[in-house]
């Protein structure tokens, strides 16, 4: 099938809505749905996490760097008082280390600043940081009074009530800053954290769903497609092995794989009908009916086998009844060589009667010649009886050559009957040929009637062979008949000299005695030649003898053809 008329298949197939490729794509659908819902929940889960870990980062910051700021100012404070009562210069060192190296305060105010803080938390820092520098004078004039000496004063300075409430205040403001940050900072990460945990509980729940639906995807596909492809793979294997009856354990139905059911069921339906009809046919052509006909409607590339089947039927019928008409022509033909077979034998038969005879009298010539010879010193005596017994002889010579041209007419007749014998084996051996050929169009259907047609070529073979075999005798029988011919003529015109030198001179006798004995050897060579004759005519009679048989069994042979032939019905 070509790829347009595959296209045209699929166009034509409509998709249902219990059709596997319809419920798939749902099935897809639902989860691409749930896969993007799921990313899109997975995505603010990650954004929320980190929200809350730099909410808690700034808030870590901002308490750090307060705390920093805080204690940057009491380690001023601690230094400062700690030198106004002892005056000590280590804490004057220490004040000086904070103040202008480690710089505690200007580090965290930097941090601060980095940490986004709202306008009310810089104002209550900015208050915080003028209640330090309002401290300031008060920690240079104790630290003067202590380079005065006046530790008292430094004291007074440092441990008095405005630096005192100062430093008091400068506390609870920084701590109560610190609270505030925390507590803006509390309420973001609760709500990083919530948005955190409502994120996570959707995507557990995407999770769960799109679970959901790869299980119920792989069930799908289980279900309907990899279950039902297996076992379609196995009928198709079932029918590749040529068991079309083996059912197939699925339902047809308006899904994919159900009309493909439907499809292979029709397919299975469609070959077993037509090899039921194929093989009811075939089944007819062996029987020798070629009257079927293919009556079931062929699709696709089975109209292929339909038009061949009929034209195999169609081709046998022709064939089948050339050869019916070729067998009765020869059967007319063997009939018609049986009859010539029969009378070449009759006319051989009657052949040898004649040469019988032939033989008999030169025979008796021979034997009245010896006679004379002996008898020819008396012939002086008899010689008028001589004459006559010479015209006797002279007659049967006359005999002699008139049975020698019946001989020869006979063999003329003969090969006349060996040449239609030839010709007519050679129009049944080429009847043969073709019969064997259209037997090998025919098949095994025509392998008994291949038999029959070797039969005939063989008969035809024998009967040529038979046929040369006549004509060489008859060739041979010819040239001995024409030489005894010629003999006898000569002995003829011998016996009229004979006779007419009896009846001139008795004093002949002598001579005609020696030419007496010269005949005696030209009939000793005569009768050689007769009996040479009489063999071929007795060989000639038997060989037209089993040429007549041969034609019986041919025509035997070619009448169960016509009977075989007989069996088609066309």
């Amino acid at each position: 099938m070509g790829k347009d008329a595959t296209n045209d298949v699929m166009q034509g197939m409509a998709i249902g809505k219990n059709s596997q490729i319809a419920r798939l794509k749902r099935i897809a659908k639902e989860t691409r749905v749930s896969l993007a819902i799921g990313i899109v929940l997975l995505v603010l889960f990650f954004v929320s996490m980190v929200g809350f870990a730099l909410e808690s980062r700034h808030q870590i910051d901002c308490t750090m760097y307060l705390n920093q700021y805080r204690l940057g100012s009491k380690a001023l404070t601690t230094a400062v008082r700690s030198y106004a009562v002892t005056g000590s210069r280590q804490y004057y060192d220490a004040y000086k280390q904070e103040l202008e190296v480690d710089k505690n305060r200007d580090t965290a105010w930097a941090g601060l600043e980095a940490n986004n803080l709202t306008a009310k938390e810089w104002e209550v820092l900015n208050e915080i940081a003028s209640l330090s520098n309002g401290l300031v004078p008060l920690e240079e004039s104790a630290m003067d009074s202590v380079s005065a000496g006046d530790l008292q004063s430094a004291t007074d300075y440092v441990f008095g009530e405005t630096y005192n409430s100062t430093v008091t205040t400068i506390s609870d403001l920084t701590d109560s800053l610190i609270l505030e940050v925390q507590d803006r900072l509390k309420v973001r990460k609760n709500v990083m954290l919530a948005l955190q945990t409502i994120c996570a509980v959707l995507f557990l729940l995407g999770f769960i769903k799109m679970a959901g639906q790869c299980t119920k995807t792989v069930g799908f596909a289980n279900r309907e497609l990899l279950v039902p492809i297996v076992k379609v793979s196995e009928q198709m294997k079932v029918l590749a092995a040529g068991d079309l009856h083996t059912d197939l354990d699925l339902v047809a139905d308006d899904s994919e794989v159900g009309r493909m059911v439907e499809d292979i069921t029709t397919m299975k339906n469609t070959l077993v009908g037509i090899i039921e009809e194929i093989g009811f046919a075939l089944e007819q052509m062996g029987q020798g009916n070629y009257k079927v006909s293919i009556e079931r409607e062929y699709v696709g590339e089975y109209i292929q086998i339909k038009q061949s089947l009929e034209k195999i039927i169609d081709e046998m019928r022709v064939a089948i009844g050339d050869i019916s008409t070729a067998t009765q022509e020869i059967d007319s033909g063997s009939g018609q060589l049986a009859t010539a077979a029969a009378d070449l034998a009759d006319s051989c038969t009657s052949q040898a009667c004649q040469v019988s005879d032939m033989v008999m009298l030169i025979s008796q010539l021979q034997e009245n010649i010896s006679y004379n010879e002996k008898e020819a010193e008396e012939a002086v005596k008899i010689s008028n009886l001589a004459s006559s017994t010479l015209v006797a002889a002279g007659e049967k010579m006359g005999e002699l050559d008139v049975a020698m041209n019946e001989i020869n007419e006979c063999s003329r007749q003969i090969t006349l009957v060996t040449t239609s014998i030839s010709e007519l084996a050679d129009e049944i051996e080429m009847l043969s040929l073709n019969a064997s050929i259209e037997s090998a169009r025919a098949g095994e259907a025509g392998r008994g009637f291949a038999v029959v047609a070797e039969q005939v070529k063989k008969l035809a073979e024998a009967s040529l062979e038979a046929a040369g075999q006549t004509s060489d005798l008859i060739e041979r029988t010819t040239g001995a008949v024409d030489k005894g011919l010629q003999i006898a003529k000569e002995s003829a015109v011998c016996m009229e000299e004979i006779q007419m030198g009896a009846e001139e001179t008795a004093s002949r006798i002598n001579g005609i005695v020696e030419h007496l004995k010269s005949e005696v050897g030209s009939i000793d060579k005569i009768t050689d030649g007769i009996n040479v004759i009489a063999g071929l005519v007795d060989n000639n009679s038997a060989t037209s003898q089993e040429t007549a048989a041969i034609g019986e069994e041919l025509k035997s042979q070619v009448e169960s053809m016509v009977d075989l032939m007989g069996r088609f019905r066309i």
